[in-house]
């Protein structure tokens, strides 16, 4: 019988050609199971017959309900019921009708007629079988699965499994079970990548593709007390690990997508893509790193980062430029503070368009807001979108949100999205608020680079320009840094800031 699997790969959905081993001559001259026995296996799977042909079976309940059986080319070998004859063990999948990917393991008891099979028994739902083997009648598996309730697109832990068929029913034993991050990483690792920052750029930004288990690690030479952020897109299961020595950012077993710190030290650093992912999983990475005020590096090309000494505070000057930063979604109790601070280097005064249920949730963030001398208005209670909504609803999540913030907003709203019918503007003025929306959107809701955030506001800016960032809704780390380069920039191209809503209403466009 053909040998298990060497290494963990996820089933293939068709059998391929397994070697046919020498049949077994028996003490009673019989020959043992054989290959093709397994491929017209006849066996019973809650009441249902099963018959494969050639490693196959197709069961059709009607319409698209249609359940596939598939043999895979793995089996395990040994006495079962202690005859002293050799039985087979059987890994076969049944693919149902976009409900899963479930394994079963199959006893074939050797009767000396082409073998009968015992009953099933499941042992997983879109896992990988690595080994399978037959000791002192027992049934040993090795398998890849994960936690309960995790995504089936991720695979977690290893399990040792014993599988005992001697009993009227089956008995499954967990023998053993590891993280994955605990076993030694797979020898197909890939070589390491040195990345470097083009003349003048905060960042960069890599692709690339990896297999399950597998680990690519991009280098890059950054300095103590820099501002890093880094930001992985890709399937759930792909994860971030950044460390240099024992100084870890990230480490991979916290799952995440993405990351940001002053660095603590100084040297070659690794930012590494780590798959749990069952299958291949394409991949981009976004690396950002804020040069250091005292670094000589040359500026980027339309966002210089800051110079040693702060920019002056921005003064009332009515005859310059004037722009309006509006940020949506907030408050947030980390990237709504981040925004604030950065503000308020520059001096600058902003419109903060805030859903009720985070206002409910962070009251201490949303008073840092209006603390700050900055202003508020209405985003609905929880982002819903307008367009078409009915009166009622309507209703509940302006008026809600309105009674919650009471004489602290503006008469300003902000649709989610932009989103407005007919009704829209009459049924917020019937509130006393004005539709506001907006004219330079660089799209961080994207979660774009740092880099391209701020490139974008700078390329966009113009008198009168009403900015859309967002301080809540996701990681909002890029937007906060981008917002810093920017800002540098433009408070130096002798742009001005103003609230959108000013503190007596006014809503300037």
């Amino acid at each position: 019988m053909p040998e298990a699997l060497p290494t963990a790969v996820p089933p293939s959905p068709a059998p391929t050609q397994a070697p046919s081993p020498a049949p077994t001559e028996t003490a009673e001259g019989r020959q043992g199971l054989e290959w093709e026995d397994l491929e017209n296996l006849h066996f019973e799977v809650d009441g249902q017959a099963v018959q494969l042909e050639q490693g196959r079976a197709m069961i059709s309940y009607g319409g698209a309900s249609t359940d596939q059986y598939t043999l895979q080319n793995r089996v395990g070998q040994g006495d079962l019921n202690g005859d002293g004859h050799d039985d087979v063990v059987a890994h076969i999948v049944m693919t149902t009708g976009g409900t899963g990917v479930f394994h079963l393991i199959v006893p074939v008891i050797d009767d000396g007629q082409g073998g009968t099979a015992q009953r099933p028994v499941w042992v997983g739902d879109r896992i990988v079988v690595e080994s399978m083997a037959v000791r002192d009648g027992l049934v040993g598996l090795t398998l890849l699965d994960r936690e309960p309730n995790e995504p089936y697109t991720v695979l977690t832990r290893r399990q040792t499994l014993e599988l005992d068929f001697s009993q009227s029913e089956p008995v499954m034993a967990v023998v053993d079970s590891q993280p994955l991050e605990s076993l030694p990483p797979l020898a197909t690792d890939l070589a390491d990548i040195a990345v470097q920052f083009d003349p003048g750029e905060i960042g960069t930004i890599v692709a690339g593709s990896i297999e399950f288990r597998q680990r690519q690690t991009y280098t890059a030479q950054m300095s103590a007390g820099q501002p890093f952020a880094a930001t992985l897109e890709a399937p759930i299961g792909v994860w971030l690990d950044v460390r240099l020595g024992d100084h870890v950012v990230a480490f991979g077993s916290d799952r995440l997508q993405s990351a940001q710190a002053e660095l603590p030290a100084t040297g070659t650093w690794e930012v590494t893509v780590v798959s749990s992912h069952a299958a291949r999983a394409d991949y981009r990475l976004s690396i950002q790193a804020m040069p250091l005020e005292s670094d000589p590096s040359p500026a980027p090309t339309g966002a210089p980062v800051p110079s040693e000494e702060p920019p002056p505070p921005l003064l009332p000057d009515d005859t310059a430029p004037v722009m309006y930063l509006t940020f949506d979604d907030g408050p947030h109790p980390v990237y709504t503070l981040q925004v604030l601070d950065v503000l308020a280097r520059y001096n600058i005064k902003a419109t903060f368009f805030v859903l009720g249920s985070e206002v409910e949730l962070y009251p201490g963030t949303f008073q840092r807001i209006l603390d700050g001398g900055h202003t508020v208005g209405n985003h609905t209670w929880n982002h819903e979108a307008l367009d078409g909504l009915p009166r009622e609803e309507f209703d509940d999540t302006i008026g809600r949100t309105q009674a919650l913030l009471g004489n602290r907003t503006t008469p300003c709203m902000r649709p989610p999205y932009g989103l407005m019918d007919a009704f829209t503007e009459d049924w917020a003025g019937e509130y006393g608020l004005d539709v506001v929306l907006w004219n330079v959107d660089p799209e961080d809701w994207r979660q774009t680079s740092a880099l391209a955030i701020a490139q974008h506001l700078v390329d966009h800016a113009h008198d009168g320009a009403v900015i859309l960032l967002h301080d809540g809704g996701g990681d909002r780390s890029a937007t906060v840094l981008g917002l810093e380069v920017a800002l540098h920039e433009l408070s130096e191209q002798g742009f001005r800031f103003a609230p959108l809503c000013g503190p007596h209403g006014d809503v300037r466009q």
